[in-house]
């Protein structure tokens, strides 16, 4: 006897900061789920980041047992400590645990809602989910199965380059510029910035006092609008002098960073 498995669903989780699949991420199936999987002659199993619901099927590839109507829950369980540096909160933190579900939709997950996750799920709740996922299993999945994603946005910030400079005269500071020469080879918009000397330093900027000291001379360059964090760095933001480069590629905020606030420094021998 030949033993046939056909997908009933997948989960996928994509984010903008990666620019496609996200696995900061991890799926935790609680007790109920699994047994649901065992009664309903289901597996799951994950590939490439994503989750695959499959079936058993008789030779005509219909379900050997159809659980039609009943839904399976999954846990998100966060694996990267950094995911909310650079990530959008998809809801505030207080008002309970993100709840995706397909009520709305059978064939799509809608925006999260809070759920108090002790009372929907105790054994997900202790395992410190970062959210829940529950699709109720309809019919014409196991025709055409559904394909469920769950989209996160990256950060958008001012982009910050605290510069701290030393054995530059007045007059070489006047000529530091920093500019984007990279954005038309990327394809994507142009990053301006603007130069801001110590005493135009925002309150919620870093104190120049905390970064000069020794004779050196601190000024910032503050981008025009937000820009979106990403994992893959923008290249030829570049440190410039009169029309010399300096730096070519001035660093990106990494997933580490909390922020887009970055301090160079720049000294003559």
């Amino acid at each position: 006897m030949n033993i046939r498995f056909k997908t009933l669903f997948t989960l996928a989780v994509t984010h903008a900061y990666y620019g496609g699949p996200c696995v900061d991420l991890g799926f935790v199936l609680p007790s109920g789920s699994e047994r649901l999987l065992a009664g309903g002659r289901m597996l799951a199993k994950i590939s490439d980041g994503r989750l695959y619901v499959l079936f058993e099927a008789d030779e005509g590839g219909a379900p050997l047992v159809s659980a039609a109507g009943r839904s399976l829950r999954i846990g998100l369980k966060l694996l990267n400590p950094a995911f909310p540096n650079f990530t959008v909160p998809v809801l505030d933190p207080a008002a309970g645990t993100p709840l995706y579900d397909n009520s709305g939709d059978p064939r799509h997950l809608g925006a999260p809602r809070a759920a108090a996750l002790r009372d929907v799920e105790p054994e997900l709740a202790r395992e410190g989910v970062f959210g829940v996922v529950e699709v109720r299993i309809a019919a014409d999945f196991y025709a055409a199965p559904a394909a469920f994603e769950i989209a996160f946005a990256a950060r958008e910030e001012i982009l910050r380059y605290y510069l701290v400079v030393k054995r530059y005269s007045d007059a070489e500071i006047a000529q530091l510029t920093v500019s984007d020469a990279g954005f038309n080879e990327e394809g994507r918009p142009e990053i301006k910035l603007t130069k801001v000397p110590a005493a135009g330093f925002a309150p919620d900027e870093i104190p120049p006092a905390l970064l000069g000291g020794g004779g050196a001379t601190v000024l910032l360059f503050r981008s025009q609008a937000p820009v979106a964090r990403r994992r893959r760095g923008r290249r030829k933001i570049q440190l410039n002098r009169n029309g010399e480069v300096l730096i070519e590629h001035l660093p990106q905020p990494g997933a580490e960073r909390p922020s887009s606030d970055l301090i160079v420094h720049l000294s003559k021998p």
